[in-house]
């Protein structure tokens, strides 16, 4: 804990990372350095009980270093949903119950300080590229995010590709199996219906009924696969062949030079990652497009303790501030 009195003159960031179960925070210098990081449960009642979270969670990250509100020089915030970064307006946010809100301008409000959103999958973009670019000077990525959702953020140029309705990147209502599972959105047949983790486990359950009371999530689903499960195998075989089309369309539509994957169901690692490198291997051995564009340095896992929406939120408070 810092003690000495100018650290009670310093000017600090905030980073928020706003879920529907959960809203993390971070804390950090305005260089970007990590001073704190916590987190509390998300109240999605009513757009007050939002705002009381997000209160609750600026406080008491602040109250890891003894820091006050006053001190805050900018936050910046990740959303899920439909988001307009000009106004700081929520258009739809389903998880959080929001609808036409305007969120930036309330919490700006709330603490007297600039405050910048975004969507969560695009702001954890930016923290992905900050993480790559501590080991590689690159320009460009696409970070897949897989969870209850998928979607993707894209880093054109060393900048956030938004696209004309702040849509780009959304992967997960691409369509792969005409005429299959409903989606969310309205489709039939989206990706999102097959690789979420949600998808995985209702396959699963689908396919062994008995396993209905054991398997609570995609965690679940891969370590059956590690266990022998025949029908868990052929889930995660199922999954890996779709997401390596899709980290392929990424790479033809953006030509990234890096593709980021990270997101809830990524945690099961090894088992996650190794029928997705199986078939880009497959796309490489048969194509040389493939081979000169998907190499094995093309895809990397995100480190499970490093949480590139809380890192994206901050680089949103760093560069709104200047």
């Amino acid at each position: 804990m810092v003690e000495s009195t100018d650290f009670f003159m310093q000017r600090l960031l905030i980073g928020l990372d706003v879920g529907g179960t959960k809203t993390a925070a971070l804390l950090a210098d305005v260089n970007g350095k990590a001073l704190a990081e916590t987190a509390v449960p998300t109240y999605t009642t009513t757009p007050e009980a939002l705002l009381s979270t997000i209160t609750r969670a600026v406080r008491a990250v602040l109250a890891e270093v003894r820091a006050t509100p006053r001190q805050i020089e900018c936050i910046g915030m990740g959303v899920p949903g439909l988001v307009d970064p000009a106004t700081g307006i929520v258009q739809l946010a389903v998880n959080l119950n929001l609808q036409r809100y305007p969120l930036g301008p309330a919490v700006s409000a709330r603490f007297k300080t600039p405050t910048f959103l975004e969507n969560d999958v695009r702001t954890a973009a930016v923290g992905a590229f900050a993480y790559v670019q501590q080991m590689e000077p690159v320009q460009s990525l696409a970070y897949v995010s897989i969870g209850t959702g998928v979607a993707a953020g894209v880093i054109l140029n060393g900048r956030l590709h938004r696209g004309h309705n702040g849509m780009a990147g959304e992967i997960g209502h691409m369509i792969v199996e005409p005429g299959g599972e409903r989606c969310n959105c309205g489709q039939h047949g989206c990706l999102e219906t097959i690789v979420s983790g949600p998808a995985s486990v209702r396959q699963l359950i689908a396919a062994a009924p008995e396993m209905q009371t054991t398997v609570r999530n995609a965690g679940d689903v891969y370590e059956a696969a590690v266990q022998g499960n025949a029908a868990a195998q052929a889930i995660v075989q199922r999954v890996g062949q779709h997401l390596s089309r899709a980290i392929q369309w990424l790479v033809m539509m953006y030509d990234v030079e890096k593709i980021v994957i990270g997101g809830g169901v990524t945690r099961s690692g090894d088992p996650f990652m190794a029928p997705i490198r199986h078939e880009l291997a497959q796309l490489r051995q048969h194509s040389p497009l493939a081979t000169a564009l998907l190499g094995e340095e093309k895809v990397h896992l995100m480190p499970p303790d490093y949480n590139p929406g809380l890192w994206g939120a901050v680089r949103l408070a760093v560069n709104g501030n200047r």
